[in-house]
Protein backbone atom coordinates (compact mmCIF):
# COMPACT_ATOMS: atom_id res chain seq x y z
CA UNK A 1 0.00 0.00 0.00
CA UNK A 2 1.59 3.34 -0.61
CA UNK A 3 0.75 6.37 1.44
CA UNK A 4 0.81 9.61 0.22
CA UNK A 5 3.55 12.19 1.24
CA UNK A 6 0.99 14.60 2.73
CA UNK A 7 -0.79 11.81 4.87
CA UNK A 8 2.42 9.95 5.98
CA UNK A 9 3.60 13.30 7.34
CA UNK A 10 0.53 14.34 9.30
CA UNK A 11 0.80 10.58 10.39
CA UNK A 12 3.95 10.58 11.89
CA UNK A 13 3.14 14.10 13.16
CA UNK A 14 0.10 12.81 14.93
CA UNK A 15 2.41 9.80 16.38
CA UNK A 16 5.24 11.87 17.74
CA UNK A 17 2.21 14.04 19.50
CA UNK A 18 0.71 10.78 20.78
CA UNK A 19 4.28 9.83 21.94
CA UNK A 20 5.44 13.16 23.74
CA UNK A 21 1.78 12.54 25.47
CA UNK A 22 2.23 9.80 26.89
CA UNK A 23 5.48 9.80 27.94
CA UNK A 24 5.62 13.63 29.16
CA UNK A 25 5.96 12.99 32.39
CA UNK A 26 8.50 10.25 32.41
CA UNK A 27 10.61 12.38 30.51
CA UNK A 28 10.07 15.55 32.67
CA UNK A 29 11.44 12.81 35.59
CA UNK A 30 14.33 11.61 33.69
CA UNK A 31 15.62 14.95 32.56
CA UNK A 32 14.45 17.90 35.37
CA UNK A 33 13.97 15.63 38.45
CA UNK A 34 11.30 14.47 40.55
CA UNK A 35 9.51 17.88 41.63
CA UNK A 36 9.53 18.11 45.73
CA UNK A 37 6.02 19.29 47.30
CA UNK A 38 4.35 22.72 45.79
CA UNK A 39 4.36 25.07 49.16
CA UNK A 40 2.03 27.63 48.58
CA UNK A 41 3.05 30.93 48.98
CA UNK A 42 3.11 32.64 52.54
CA UNK A 43 0.18 35.69 52.15
CA UNK A 44 0.55 38.63 54.79
CA UNK A 45 -2.11 41.00 54.84
CA UNK A 46 -2.44 43.88 56.64
CA UNK A 47 -4.81 46.33 57.95
CA UNK A 48 -4.44 49.67 59.17
CA UNK A 49 -6.92 52.41 60.92
CA UNK A 50 -5.14 56.11 60.71
CA UNK A 51 -5.49 58.07 63.71
CA UNK A 52 -8.33 60.58 63.40
CA UNK A 53 -7.06 63.97 61.77
CA UNK A 54 -4.69 61.82 59.59
CA UNK A 55 -4.70 64.41 56.42
CA UNK A 56 -5.68 62.54 53.12
CA UNK A 57 -2.10 63.30 51.89
CA UNK A 58 -0.57 61.64 55.11
CA UNK A 59 -2.29 58.38 53.87
CA UNK A 60 -1.47 58.90 50.77
CA UNK A 61 1.89 58.91 51.23
CA UNK A 62 2.19 56.36 53.84
CA UNK A 63 0.13 54.28 51.38
CA UNK A 64 2.44 54.60 48.70
CA UNK A 65 5.64 53.85 50.82
CA UNK A 66 4.39 51.05 51.40
CA UNK A 67 3.40 50.00 47.78
CA UNK A 68 6.92 51.19 47.24
CA UNK A 69 8.36 48.12 49.20
CA UNK A 70 7.94 45.23 46.83
CA UNK A 71 10.66 46.96 44.74
CA UNK A 72 12.55 48.56 47.81
CA UNK A 73 12.77 45.32 49.97
CA UNK A 74 16.05 43.33 49.05
CA UNK A 75 16.80 40.12 50.87
CA UNK A 76 20.69 40.27 51.56
CA UNK A 77 21.98 36.73 50.38
CA UNK A 78 20.24 37.36 46.66
CA UNK A 79 20.37 41.05 46.28
CA UNK A 80 16.89 40.89 44.68
CA UNK A 81 13.89 41.85 45.63
CA UNK A 82 11.76 39.26 47.54
CA UNK A 83 8.19 40.19 47.95
CA UNK A 84 6.59 38.09 45.34
CA UNK A 85 3.40 40.48 44.78
CA UNK A 86 2.30 43.23 46.34
CA UNK A 87 -1.08 45.28 46.31
CA UNK A 88 -3.35 47.47 48.87
CA UNK A 89 -6.15 50.09 48.45
CA UNK A 90 -8.61 51.92 50.73
CA UNK A 91 -11.65 49.95 52.12
CA UNK A 92 -15.02 49.99 50.12
CA UNK A 93 -17.06 47.03 52.23
CA UNK A 94 -20.61 47.62 52.34
CA UNK A 95 -20.97 45.50 55.48
CA UNK A 96 -19.91 47.73 58.19
CA UNK A 97 -18.04 45.45 60.48
CA UNK A 98 -14.41 47.53 59.99
CA UNK A 99 -14.46 48.35 63.68
CA UNK A 100 -12.33 51.69 62.15
CA UNK A 101 -10.12 49.63 60.03
CA UNK A 102 -9.85 51.85 56.74
CA UNK A 103 -6.94 50.46 54.64
CA UNK A 104 -6.06 47.11 53.59
CA UNK A 105 -2.03 45.59 51.85
CA UNK A 106 -1.92 41.86 50.68
CA UNK A 107 1.96 41.20 50.51
CA UNK A 108 2.68 37.48 49.11
CA UNK A 109 5.94 35.95 49.19
CA UNK A 110 7.37 32.77 48.15
CA UNK A 111 8.15 31.52 51.87
CA UNK A 112 7.90 31.76 55.54
CA UNK A 113 11.59 32.82 55.81
CA UNK A 114 11.26 35.50 53.22
CA UNK A 115 8.16 36.97 55.13
CA UNK A 116 10.07 36.27 58.75
CA UNK A 117 13.08 38.53 57.12
CA UNK A 118 10.98 40.84 56.12
CA UNK A 119 8.62 41.23 59.59
CA UNK A 120 12.06 40.75 62.07
CA UNK A 121 14.99 42.41 59.63
CA UNK A 122 14.44 43.93 56.53
CA UNK A 123 15.86 47.11 57.81
CA UNK A 124 13.45 49.18 54.90
CA UNK A 125 10.71 48.08 56.23
CA UNK A 126 11.66 48.67 60.25
CA UNK A 127 12.48 52.41 58.76
CA UNK A 128 8.65 52.47 57.24
CA UNK A 129 7.14 50.80 60.57
CA UNK A 130 8.71 53.92 62.08
CA UNK A 131 7.16 56.11 59.79
CA UNK A 132 3.69 54.32 59.88
CA UNK A 133 3.55 54.58 63.21
CA UNK A 134 3.48 58.46 63.51
CA UNK A 135 0.11 57.86 61.36
CA UNK A 136 -1.52 54.26 61.95
CA UNK A 137 -3.68 54.45 65.49
CA UNK A 138 -4.15 50.33 65.37
CA UNK A 139 -2.69 47.69 62.83
CA UNK A 140 -3.76 43.88 62.31
CA UNK A 141 -1.87 41.20 60.64
CA UNK A 142 -3.32 37.94 59.21
CA UNK A 143 -0.73 35.39 57.99
CA UNK A 144 -1.22 32.05 55.59
CA UNK A 145 -0.93 29.81 53.06
CA UNK A 146 -3.37 29.13 50.58
CA UNK A 147 -5.06 25.72 51.48
CA UNK A 148 -3.35 25.57 55.03
CA UNK A 149 -5.77 25.09 57.18
CA UNK A 150 -4.12 22.93 60.67
CA UNK A 151 -1.11 22.50 61.63
CA UNK A 152 1.36 19.72 60.27
CA UNK A 153 1.99 17.13 62.21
Amino acid sequence: MIVPRKAFGTLVLVLLLSCFVIFSQQWQGMLFGNPGPIVPYTTHIVLFQFKDGTSPIAIKEIASKFIALKRSCIHPSTQRPYIFSLSGGKDISIEKLQNGISHAFVLQFYSNADRDYYVNEDPVHQTFKEAAGAVVQQTLVVDYQDGVFTEAG
